[in-house]
């Protein structure tokens, strides 16, 4: 080998570190900086840091980054976010949103029209006026929310007309309205996430999960609801759509409810679905008897080991154990084809959801501590910012 050829390849190898290292650079965001400049110089492999406060909506539009990861720990969006065409681009932290007034926008932060978009480790806040939700996904493709808290909305977070959404290890605290919506989406998993400390609004009744269909489209077909838990004042798993029929090959497995509501899984005109292992039992102050695993109208489905309780009666006794999870292994077919390819999160068969079961002795705590919530939001009455 010549001195010349030792060197050429010295200098292609600098250059190819030159160039590795200028792919993975640290880009750092605040409010004070341009942001159009600053997200216009960022490159595959880059790290975004934000920081600070963002008082206006944070919106980023129509561009693919690539693989961008944002650390977003350090900053709050008062204002809200959304992510409009946008693709490959992982978002971990952030607190968005306010709990003292409400936004102009409806939903906190919205994904629309985008592509393989990771949402993890997020602090979603709501005001508790029944009003919004924390997070929408619509029309997208390849969207993993993870690990995230959501309170005080009307429904914590809803995925839309979109498919190949993983939404897990979520916790929704405080809703008004529901937990989790699926609407017009395909291949969804919905897995260990938990529902707790529901304030229903006047006249309704609030879902932990609820899955429909829409007049016009397909049918919503290969959506999975997998180790989630409800606790409290609300329904818990349930499909209602009577007018164009619920979906096709759903899943509702290992799923753990301890309700006042009697639905606890519910699916109508659900076609070649699946229900398997899921534990329900009420509340020992419920009003109404055991939730159960209720079916109407669909055909081909299996249903399979799951157990129901009422134990009204039963929490008068001495050593009343509240009935436990158990949590299911299945795996749906689909499911190495959901969520972010940024954020390839083993959802987990098995295991255990993220919301532990209380205690027998903690129950008469929560109650109170369920109502002292509700007060205090009807109280507090609606606060707006008109747009």
């Amino acid at each position: 080998m010549t001195a010349g050829t030792v060197r050429a390849m010295m200098v292609a190898g600098l250059a190819v570190l030159a160039s590795a290292a200028s792919a993975q650079a640290i880009i750092t965001l605040t409010p004070t900086s341009n942001q159009r400049s600053v997200l216009g110089s960022l490159r595959p492999g880059d790290t975004l840091r934000i920081s600070g406060n963002f008082t206006t909506p944070f919106v980023i539009r129509n561009r693919d980054f690539g693989n961008v990861r944002v650390d977003a720990r350090s900053a709050t969006f008062q204002g809200g976010m959304a992510l409009v065409n946008v693709q490959n681009l992982s978002i971990t932290g952030g607190t968005y949103g306010r709990s003292d007034i409400d936004l102009a926008a409806w939903h906190t932060v919205r994904v629309e029209s985008s592509s393989n978009i990771s949402l993890r480790d997020g602090l979603f806040l709501g005001n508790g006026d029944q009003r919004g939700s924390g997070l929408q996904v619509v029309l997208s493709n390849q969207v993993t929310v993870r690990d995230s808290r959501f309170t005080g909305h009307g429904t914590g977070l809803g995925v839309r007309t979109s498919t190949n959404v993983l939404v897990t290890r979520n916790n929704i605290i405080g809703s008004t309205g529901d937990g989790i919506n699926v609407i017009d989406s395909q291949r969804v998993v919905v897995s260990h996430n938990s529902c707790s400390a529901f304030v229903p609004g006047p006249g309704a009744h609030p879902d932990c999960i609820q899955l429909w269909s829409l007049a016009g489209r397909p049918l919503q077909s290969d959506i999975a609801v997998i180790n989630n838990s409800a606790i409290g004042d609300m329904q818990a798993f349930v499909s209602f759509d009577p007018r164009t029929g619920s979906g096709n090959r759903l899943i509702f497995a290992g799923n753990y409810a301890a309700v006042t509501y009697t639905h606890g899984v519910s699916c109508t005109r659900c076609n070649d679905s699946i229900f398997i292992d899921n534990v329900l039992t009420n509340l020992p102050g419920a009003r109404w008897g055991a939730p159960s695993v209720r079916l109407t109208e669909g055909t081909g489905n299996l249903v399979a080991n799951n157990q129901t309780f009422d134990v009204r009666q039963l929490a008068l006794q001495p050593g009343f154990v509240l009935p436990g999870p158990a949590w299911s292994n299945f795996v749906p077919s689909f499911a190495g084809l959901v969520g972010s390819r940024l954020d390839l999160v083993p959802w987990g068969a098995g295991g255990v959801s993220p919301a532990a079961v209380p205690e027998p002795a903690n129950w008469l705590t929560m109650g109170l501590g369920f109502a002292m919530i509700g007060r205090m939001l009807r109280r507090r009455g609606p606060r707006r910012v008109m747009a």
